[in-house]
């Protein structure tokens, strides 16, 4: 099933070029082929984009895939897009911010960029390292508010329009996190 922030979100957009960066199963991808849009998805698994791959070929839609990582040089190609949505996906932190920079690089004037991920503030109360084992560190991937801080030190090219945390949608499955942070930003025309 697409996210449902994606699905709210995208709703209100008229249809256009649209990248989904970390696709995983294209779910969000699919759908929004299904809505008019002329869909971009990357994944850095090969698997992942072949499923992808299937399932649009089963359902007659046309969807472009892309295999790579946001950090890789011109990771989205050259073109540029009507909406760039991140669902939940990650990219490592780096010190030239590559990955962060080819994001906010693919969102064409006019365009809408769509962040949704996991609200981690949980992940930040104190632990007994004794009695926890942490698998993910957060701190070593871009994070939605670096990415919001990021749009807001440039206001004379991005304006952002929602940057809040709000409780899961509805139909939401298979998760231990309740609430989502969203970010919904538009670059600027000249």
């Amino acid at each position: 099933n697409p996210n449902g922030t994606l699905v709210h979100e995208a709703a209100a957009l008229p249809p256009g070029r649209a990248l989904d960066v970390g696709t995983g199963e294209g779910a969000d991808a699919l759908w929004l082929a299904e809505h008019g849009w002329k869909v971009t998805a990357t994944d850095i698994s090969g698997n992942a984009l072949a499923r992808v791959r299937a399932e649009a070929q089963r359902r007659g839609l046309t969807v472009s895939l892309l295999r790579g990582d946001a950090g890789d040089p011109a990771p989205f190609g050259t073109e540029t897009f009507d909406l760039v949505s991140l669902q939940y996906g990650s990219f490592k932190r780096t010190p030239d911010q590559r990955g962060l920079r080819s994001l906010l690089a693919a969102v064409a004037p006019g365009g809408t960029l769509l962040v949704v991920h996991h609200d981690l503030s949980p992940l930040s109360d104190p632990v007994d390292v004794a009695t926890q084992t942490r698998m993910y560190d957060p701190s070593a991937f871009v994070g939605v508010d670096e990415i919001a801080a990021a749009l807001t030190a440039e206001p004379d090219t991005w304006q952002v329009d929602i940057h809040e945390t709000r409780p899961r949608p509805a139909g939401a499955a298979s998760t231990h996190h309740v609430s989502d942070v969203v970010l919904r930003a538009t670059r600027r025309t000249a």
